[in-house]
């Protein structure tokens, strides 16, 4: 009885490990083939594939983990318009992260591009890194 449990904590453990981690409030602005149009979601990591869905959970696109070469977060300041300047002064810049999935297959190369909410963007490259790491090392076994 106890040996059945253990068996199902760890089990349960080992998927907890592999569960996908979903970003909210992220907009797509270039890179993906065939999609011209920025794009407000929510970008799903999983182990096997990226998944940017729209707020309803309908599939935009996808992009397969093993074709990740790299992930890199970034962050530029905007200086703000003229008329926000006026108003805000020195306050009307502000800071916006960025997430850039680099991908690769047989037919193409692309670097998708993501507006994150604030510091948010390091994590999910680190996440996506870590699984991309994770299917070729697995891919070249």
């Amino acid at each position: 009885m106890k040996m059945g449990m253990l068996m199902a904590l760890g089990v349960l453990s080992a998927a907890a490990l592999v569960q996908a981690d979903s970003f909210t409030d992220v907009e797509y602005v270039s890179g993906m083939t065939g999609f011209t149009k920025k794009a407000k979601g929510t970008l799903v990591v999983e182990e096997s594939q990226l998944r940017f869905q729209n707020k309803d959970g309908a599939l935009i696109f996808a992009i397969p983990i093993a074709e990740v070469t790299d992930a890199v977060d970034s962050r530029e300041h905007s200086e703000g318009s003229v008329g926000r300047k006026m108003a805000l002064g020195i306050f009307a810049g502000k800071d916006e992260e960025f997430l850039t999935v680099k991908a690769e297959n047989s037919a193409s190369a692309e670097a998708v591009v993501f507006k994150c909410r604030s510091k948010t963007a390091s994590g999910m490259a680190a996440k996506i890194n870590f699984f991309a790491k994770r299917a070729h090392q697995t891919a070249t076994r």
